[in-house]
């Protein structure tokens, strides 16, 4: 029999990984997320796509209370997971083309023996995923916000599929892909490398010992301490939602205004571009705007990034090809 070398339970490179287990993986893993955090992305949606004059407070909770009242629930159903299967199948491979890009990605910016190299590493494995991955899922975002807004016009994925379709060409899959670019490729930096340094920081010995969650490996010698990559995930999330806030909720913005298009003086201005959007949005609604839809963020980001950050990790973990589940 021969005996396996020596492995680093907390890091696998995408050399080592089973891309059928880690597909498999990921499918199931990203579909349970989804369905205990999708309803935060819908009221994030709504909030966010509101342009009236509310403080952060009245906008939570009067699209809370709306989208569960009885006469929503009528005419749209369950609007907390409108568009919730189409937006789950159409994440996946996206998803999984990401994580395979940042990942090997970073792992060859890692063979650096530069210090400094592999501080920023993530920060650019992250943006290179992103752009790599982006055209994937661009047009189901679009559909997805149209059918998650307040008064969607749609009454389902296939009808906001075809009248996207028959009003806006192919070109209005791809509405808000600049603001879309800009968003995702600053997010994913930014979460990426606040991760992998918080991680590294709590694994160093000094605090170790203070987060211990164990569990012995195949191999019955090598500890797996959990907890560092759960609150890494944590402070990721958290730190990322509340930076890139604002970006959001102009990209938001472009790709649903066409929906309030009317002949009417009293139409929503049209955001030309980020840039565009930010101005008008400081200007008509100030601070407030900048924040519109954080509070569903930050309640559902935090955990839901160390929930992420635990599962991507369980999910490299299992998928190796020196890793046999018991």
């Amino acid at each position: 029999m021969v005996s396996r070398e020596p492995f680093d339970p907390h890091t696998t490179k995408w050399s080592d990984v089973n891309l059928f287990k880690f597909g498999a993986l990921i499918t199931v893993s990203s579909t349970i997320e989804n369905v205990i955090f999708y309803p935060f992305y819908v009221l994030k949606t709504r909030e966010q796509s509101d342009r009236r004059n509310l403080t952060l407070l009245q906008s939570f909770r009067y699209h809370l209370r709306t989208t569960l009242s009885k006469s929503n629930y009528a005419t749209q159903g369950s609007s907390l997971y409108r568009g919730f299967w189409f937006s789950n199948m159409a994440s996946i491979p996206a998803y999984g083309i990401y994580l395979g890009v940042y990942i090997s990605t970073k792992d060859q910016l890692n063979a650096s023996t530069n210090i400094s190299a592999r501080f920023y590493a993530p920060f650019i494995a992250g943006a290179i995923a992103d752009v790599v991955s982006i055209l994937f899922y661009v047009p189901s975002d679009v559909i997805v916000q149209r059918l998650q807004i307040a008064n969607s016009p749609y009454k389902s994925t296939s009808d906001a599929v075809r009248k996207i379709y028959v009003n806006e060409g192919l070109k209005g899959y791809y509405r808000g892909l600049g603001a879309t670019f800009i968003v995702s490729i600053l997010a994913s930096s930014i979460w990426w490398t606040a991760y992998e340094n918080v991680k590294l920081l709590l694994y160093r010995p000094s605090i170790l010992p203070y987060l211990v969650w164990s569990k012995s490996s195949d191999d019955k010698k090598t500890e797996i301490h959990r907890i560092p990559q759960f609150t890494a995930g944590f402070i990721a999330g958290t730190i990322t939602s509340t930076c890139v806030n604002p970006l959001d909720v102009v990209k938001t913005r472009i790709q649903t205004q066409n929906l309030y298009i009317s002949d009417t003086k009293s139409s929503p201005i049209m955001y030309k571009n980020m840039f565009h959007g930010l101005r008008c949005l400081w200007h008509d609604e100030g601070v407030h705007g900048l924040l519109r839809g954080v509070l569903p963020k930050l309640i559902s980001r935090g955990p839901l990034s160390a929930i992420s950050a635990l599962i991507f990790e369980l999910v490299l973990y299992y998928s190796r090809n020196d890793i046999h589940p018991v």
